[in-house]
This record gives structure tokens, C-alpha cells and sequence, in this order.
């Protein structure tokens, strides 16, 4: 079944939707009218969206894509609903059983420490990976912010750094008191030794004076999870991870999560809820009078 081709201009001029997310939202919507054709359900039904969830279960398809392919086909709805062919969109009906869905892994703040504290802050490039996994904790922004601030995108006076994110979507994040004072050392650190020649302007650089790439601040962070001992597989995702996480547990609002993480969609973010067994028992073992017995 073809997408409305008006649906492309939607997501380019209404939702500032880059041509490779455009792509991906495309193939994510044809995919499910296939299957509402093939199945021949009703495409205004919220059970049509559970139907089609749970085949994409069946089909082994990961946490990431399920949730991708559900922020896809709510988009298409809200689509849907400005074009008057529906009045409302199912997707936001949907109450997810938990099972569907699992918990990322994240760091606990131990773990944080050990790396962190494994970092030899005495060299130029060490104080560089320090900031560069202090701010993937402290800020929860993908590495691909990351390696793409400016130093003009940072405001120390009102601490905040301004970045891009998916689709070319502006948000703000805070940075904390302590971690400003230590990016304003970095920032001499990078002029007197990372800057070669003509400055380019991005916060994060090599030894050749060039944007740091993705790749390279994965070896980065893997390096000193296994110097810290760490067991677990990290990579900078895991940090974003550990960032929501750490909210969640210590009370911070959903929505402002979502606002923070920069994700389009709740249902991306709620993933958080789900705490494992031990952190819901050592709620109760602390709050809960039966429990303190």
C-alpha cells in the first residue's frame, strides 16, 4: 500500500523531519498499511496498532525499532487527524502491557564513579575524556549531540548548551555549577593544545585539530569502563541510559525526561518506568512500614 505522498511534505515542512528520517517514517508507515491491508483491520482502531506491535514482537524485531516504528505511525495519525480522515489517533490509547518492553541497561552511580575516577585528568586528552563522559552522564544527550557542539553553542553565564538534536530539533540542556568550571579549564586546554591553525569552532576535538568522531568517542568510553572494571557492555547510549534512569529513580517528572532526552514521543521515554526487581524492593524496604520490619 503507498503513503499518501502529501504525508512526505507534512514531515518535511511540519515536523522539520530530516531526508533520512523522512526515509525511515516512510518505510515505518508503509509498512504497517501493508500489514493493516493484509489483515484487512481497521486502520482507526487502537487494537490494529497492538496487532501490528505484536507481530513485530514475534518477528524478534529490538526494543529500539519497535518504539522507532511506533513514534512513525503516531506521526502518520496526527497526520491523518489534520487531514480530517480521523478525529483521533489510537497509538495515544494504547495502554502497553510492560512485558512488551525491557529496561536499557544503565550504570549505577558506583559504576559512574569508578570511571570517572579511572580518567587521568593530569593530560590534555585525559581532562578532554573526562568532560566528554561527565557531560554524557550529567546532560543524557546522544553522542551525536556531542561531538557536534560548538563552542558558541554554550552559555556558561545562564548554564545551558544549546544542540541539535534528531531532525534538526533545537533544545537546551543544563549543565551544572561544577561541570562549567571544568569546561572553562577545558576550553583553555583546547585553544593552547588541541586548536591547530584556523579553529573550526566544535567544543571536542583531536590531536590534529579536528571534530572528534562518533567512533572515537566510543573507544573512549569503552576504554575506561574496562580500565574502571566494569563488566557490563558500554557504550555512550548506556550513559543516556543511565542519565534517564537516574532521574526516574530519584523522582523527576516523566514529561520532563522527555523534554530533557529530546524525545518527540512519551512512549519512547517510558521505557524508564519499568525499574528492575531490586530498586522497586529497596523502595518498599525503605518507605513501606511492613517492609522496614
Amino acid at each position: 500500500m503507498n503513503v499518501d505522498s502529501n504525508f512526505k511534505h507534512y514531515l518535511l515542512v511540519e515536523e522539520y523531519l530530516s531526508e533520512n528520517t523522512i526515509k525511515a517514517y516512510l518505510s515505518d508507515v508503509k509498512a504497517f498499511l501493508d500489514f493493516v491491508k493484509i489483515k484487512k483491520y481497521d486502520i482507526k482502531s487502537e487494537d490494529t496498532v497492538i496487532s501490528y506491535i505484536k507481530n513485530l514482537i514475534k518477528k524478534s524485531y529490538s526494543i529500539e525499532s519497535i518504539l522507532r516504528k511506533i513514534s512513525s505511525i503516531s506521526v502518520y495519525y496526527d497526520y491523518l487527524i489534520k487531514e480530517k480522515v480521523i478525529d483521533k489517533n489510537p497509538v495515544l490509547l494504547i495502554d502497553k502491557p510492560k512485558k512488551w518492553f525491557k529496561l536499557p541497561d544503565f550504570l549505577n552511580e558506583d559504576e559512574i564513579l569508578k570511571i570517572l575516577d579511572t580518567v587521568d585528568k593530569s593530560t590534555p586528552h585525559g581532562f578532554r575524556d573526562y568532560i566528554i563522559i561527565n557531560m554524557l552522564y550529567t546532560s543524557g544527550m546522544r553522542i551525536s549531540e556531542l561531538v557536534n557542539i560548538e563552542v558558541s553553542n554554550c552559555d556558561f553565564r545562564r548554564g545551558i548548551i544549546r544542540i541539535k538534536g534528531k531532525g534538526g530539533k533545537e533544545r537546551f540542556v543544563p549543565i551544572h555549577k561544577k561541570l562549567i568550571e571544568e569546561l572553562n579549564k577545558y576550553l583553555e586546554i583546547r585553544h593552547n593544545y588541541f586548536v591547530k591553525g584556523r579553529d573550526n569552532g566544535y567544543l571536542f576535538l583531536n590531536k590534529f585539530g579536528n571534530k572528534l568522531s562518533r567512533e572515537y568517542c566510543w573507544k573512549i568510553v569503552r576504554k575506561y569502563a574496562e580500565m574502571a572494571g566494569i563488566k557490563k557492555k558500554v557504550s555512550p547510549h548506556v550513559f543516556r541510559h543511565t542519565f534517564a534512569t537516574h532521574l526516574l529513580k530519584n523522582g523527576a517528572d516523566l514529561r520532563v525526561i522527555q523534554m530533557l532526552l529530546g524525545h518527540s514521543s512519551i512512549l519512547t521515554t517510558e521505557i524508564y518506568t519499568q525499574l528492575d526487581d531490586d530498586s522497586l524492593r529497596n523502595s518498599l524496604s525503605i518507605h513501606h512500614p511492613r517492609f522496614k520490619r
